[in-house]
This record gives structure tokens, sequence and C-alpha cells, in this order.
């Protein structure tokens, strides 16, 4: 399997193929060569890939080869379950490419927009749904979405859905399908807590960790910058203006401070927009498409880009606030580097976040490399000083003995 170089030799069918060649894939990522000849021969995959390898693609391209079209029946024959809108719209977008060809039909129930042509769309039948938990359950409890057709059910960041919440609300959906389904989980990782709570939910599977949790792409040059807390605004506007504004994802937390650097950034002349959960459905779709195409050159977001966002040649990336859970830093710098090109990210550390920096390098095994552009940037009176003999290997405190004794070093 390891040499395997071409989609050709991976069994799929020569409609899927033809989709293969429209989305323009070259070569399958090493999470595709092991899912897709599993998923094919009908086994329950349980895969762990880090943000960027192709996860989308790995389970589409084999369900869609072996997929019954739908004939009269309202329920889809293939389910897939995402946290978010934005992921869903993506899978959503390969999903009507590969259906083009395969004569296949998609739809998609989300939160954030109007329920009657979500409605419509699952009274004409589809064979291949996209939907996130919430809005499916207000759909099976009305009667407009049935699951006992799916032969196929596919949990998509399965990790992120625990993190939100929705382990009710999958075991629900979970139990609402045929037993005998196929399940594929896939996931950024596949901790502790997701194999005890949805590990259950697959069948003997086939196992694949394509790299261990904590794995940044190695096409990522990662740098730290020590500052004050209240010069981040002022550091920001300068790296901007010397590494350049185009196609610059900018993570920060909570949803008012994202607006609020928005509007800090277009008053200096930058063309920025933000994308965070309290903006609707059509403001955060209108951002991503501006921001694809080049109208808009910087995103501010918070954690909820930080996933399975697929925009391709980000320019870099800029954590403003360090994440206070380290694995969110990964996904965060996830978003450049990706397909084998070249990216690098910038965080700023201030003395409180410290320790969080201290987490992520801990959980990277590897030391981030100081800004090499930092003489001339105003980074404060009181800029967080970042000892360079750390080691990631040191014992550090943990986050509630920290909130206990108010302890920042």
């Amino acid at each position: 399997m390891g040499a395997q170089k071409s989609f050709d030799d991976l069994g799929l069918t020569g409609e899927v193929l033809a989709a293969v060649n429209e989305l323009a894939y070259v070569e399958p990522t090493p999470v595709q060569m092991k899912a897709i000849p599993a998923i094919l021969a009908g086994r329950d995959v349980m895969a762990a890939a880090q943000t960027g390898t192709g996860k989308t693609a790995a389970f589409l391209l084999p369900t869609m080869s072996r997929l019954d079209r739908v004939g009269r029946r309202r329920g889809p024959s293939m389910l897939v379950v995402t946290p978010t809108r934005e992921l869903a719209q993506q899978i959503v977008e390969v999903a009507s490419v590969i259906c083009a060809h395969t004569h296949h039909r998609s739809a998609s129930v989300v939160g954030g927009v109007g329920y009657e042509l979500q409605r419509a769309a699952l009274k004409r039948g589809c064979d291949v749904l996209v939907a996130t938990p919430g809005r499916l359950l207000d759909l099976m409890g009305e009667g407009a979405c049935s699951l006992g057709d799916v032969e196929v059910l596919v949990l998509d960041e399965a990790d992120r859905m625990l993190d939100m919440g929705f382990l009710p609300d999958m075991r629900r959906i979970v139990a609402a399908c045929p037993q005998n389904r196929q399940t594929l989980l896939f996931s950024a990782t596949l901790s502790d807590d997701v194999l005890q709570n949805v590990g259950t939910l697959v069948r003997d599977p086939v196992r694949i960790e394509v790299a261990p949790k904590g794995t940044a792409a190695q096409t990522i040059e990662q740098y730290v910058l020590g500052v004050s807390a209240e010069a981040k605004k002022r550091v920001l506007v300068e790296v901007l203006r010397r590494e350049g504004a185009d196609r610059v994802i900018v993570f920060c937390r909570g949803k008012h401070r994202a607006d609020h650097l928005c509007r800090i950034l277009c008053k200096k002349g930058f063309s920025a927009a933000p994308i965070h959960g309290n903006r609707s459905q059509n403001q955060r779709a209108r951002a991503l498409a501006q921001f694809r195409s080049g109208e808009v050159g910087i995103l501010v977001a918070t954690d909820v880009l930080a996933r399975g966002i697929d925009v391709s040649e980000v320019s870099y990336v800029v954590n403003v606030d360090v994440p206070h859970e380290a694995e969110s830093y990964i996904h965060r710098i996830g978003r450049t580097g990706r397909a084998g090109v070249r990216g690098w990210t910038l965080m700023f550390v201030d003395e409180d976040e410290y320790l969080d920096l201290r987490d992520i390098e801990r959980l990277m095994g590897k030391k981030i490399a100081d800004y090499p552009k930092a003489e001339g940037l105003d980074v404060g009176e009181h800029p967080a000083r970042l000892d360079p003999a750390r080691s990631p290997r040191d014992r550090l405190p943990s986050k509630k003995a920290r909130k206990r004794t108010g302890r920042r070093r």
C-alpha cells in the first residue's frame, strides 16, 4: 500500500476517478491511501489525521464509488455528521463535484439558515446528506427526515463534536440509523475521550493514525514573539505591514475581540472580515468567499475556523492570543502549509499566556523559534520574557494548580 502513488491504484470507479481529475487531486495523501481501500472493502474505519490531510476526500471518494442511488425513498443512503456549518458546506462542495459524475444527489441541513429549502430537498430525496447535529435532530423530530435507509454513517471531526457537547445528539442520530450500516469515524485525534465515547459505535474497525497527537505539518515554520498584552493590536498592524496582508488568518480568543480587531484593521486601511459563532451563516459564507477570491485579504477568526476549513494558499497565520487548549494551536496553524505548500505562523505571547505557550511546546515536543524580524517592533513596556533555556520536557504545573495559585510561570 505504501508504494501506491495514484488514485487509479485504489479501486475507485471510473466515474469517481473523473471527479478526482476535475477536483485536481494529483496523488492520494497518506490517510486517503490507507482509508480508501478499507472503505471500499466495506470495513468500518476509525481514522486520525492532522488537519489539511484530505480526510473529506478519504471518505467521500470510496463511499460514492459503492453507494446505491436513491429511488423514491426520502431518506439518504449516506449521512455525514459534522460539527459546524462551514465544514458542512465544504463537504457538500466536494460531494457536489463527485455527484455530477456519479449521478447521486446531495443535500445539506445546517443551522443558521431557513428550514423550507432543507425540507424541500429532503422531500425530493437524496443519496448523500451532510448535516450538523442540531438541525438534523430538529428535522427528524418533525418527521421531515428519516435515517432508516442509511448504509454509511460518517462522523466527521468526532473529537470536536465531543468538545462542543454534541455527544447526546450523536447518540440519538446513531440510534436512528440501521445497525447493519458501515460507520466511518474521522477525527484529528483518536484521544481516550474519543475512543471511550464514540469508539463503541464502530464494529471491528480498521484503525488509521497518520500523525500522532500534537503533530504539526512539516511544511509550517513556527515563530513566537513575547509582547505586552496592551501592545498586541499595535504589533499586529506592524507585522501585517511588514509581512503583507494578503491571504492572512488572524486568530484570537472571543467573538467580541474578533470584531474589535477587525474594526481596528479596517481603520488602518486593511481589508479584513470577521468569522465567529455570532455571525450568521450567510455572513460567514460571504467572508470565506471574499477571502478565497482575494476581495478580503485578512480573516479575523475565533476557533470556529480552526478545524477542517480548507482555504488554499494561506500565506501565514497570526495567533494574537495563545489558545487555552494546546491542541487548538495545532488546528489553527494547520490553516497554512496545506497540500505540500509551505507556510508560516507567528504567535504573540504575553506574561499571562506563558504557561499556555509551554503547554503547546510540550504537546509538540519542540520549542517554537523566536520571531527573527522582531527588531524595531514596539512590543510594549513589559513584554513576556521567553526563557531561551526552556525545554518541552520540563514538568509544568497543572491547569488546576495554576488557577488555584494564580501562577503564570
